[in-house]
């Protein structure tokens, strides 16, 4: 049996390698959604609002009672494909309560950090383990294949527990990924008359609407 030169053992290595290298590339997409808020009173991102009668109170027609601001966290397990909601109702029914407020304004909702947990290190055991699982059984393959390929079936053998090895330690790695936000805004009392929005005629082919003002949640990215 003629043996492989070692030229094109080692190029055949590297190829296998990289291979096995390219194949383990691993991308994350997030998404955290938030839901329409089925709140009793109005709660606004801009200044103004739509009281129950669907009249506008703007800045005049109301006073601040207090500014409000807190942290909301979601979490998302690792590798797997979720939809997140961020549910504001209890917290918001809470602080408008306690200040026995009307409505909330300037409602703003911000994402200040983004934990990735165990996504990125369970990808790179997870690609290790691959890469030399891959190697080592083409070493146990070559040196089955020529004569005296004990060591190489040797050390072949040492490359593949090590990919076994990287492969299930990335089972230990699930911590989930974690995004934090602030939710701020103020609880407002109204303290004069609303104004009732001002109609104008319809131009052919246009329809006629409100400001759509209350109940308007800010869009939360990461």
């Amino acid at each position: 049996m003629t043996k492989p030169s070692r030229s094109l053992f080692a190029r055949g290595a590297v190829l296998t390698l990289s291979g096995a290298l390219l194949s383990g590339c691993y991308t994350t997409t997030n998404v955290v959604t938030m839901t329409p808020l089925k709140t009793k009173y109005p709660v606004s991102a801009s200044g103004q609002y739509l009281d129950a009668n669907g009249a506008i109170v703007t800045e005049d027609n109301y006073q601040v009672l207090k500014e409000f601001d807190f942290q909301k966290q979601v979490e998302s397990p690792r590798h797997e494909t979720t939809e997140t909601r961020l549910k504001l109702e209890a917290d918001l029914d809470r602080i408008l309560a306690e200040q026995h407020g009307d409505a909330l304004t300037d409602v703003k909702i911000v994402a200040t950090q983004y934990d990735p947990g165990s996504h990125g290190s369970a990808a790179g055991w997870k690609i290790m383990g691959w890469s030399f699982g891959v190697t080592g059984a083409t070493l146990m393959v070559a040196g089955a294949s020529i004569d005296d390929g004990g060591p190489l079936i040797g050390v072949g053998g040492v490359v593949l527990g090590v990919g076994v090895l990287s492969y299930a330690l990335s089972a230990l790695a699930n911590d989930p990924a974690v995004w934090t936000f602030q939710v701020k805004g103020n609880v407002v009392k109204q303290t004069g008359a609303a104004t009732a929005p001002e109609e104008k005629p319809a131009a052919e082919g246009e329809t006629t609407g409100g400001l759509g003002l209350s109940g308007i949640p800010a869009s939360a990215g990461h």
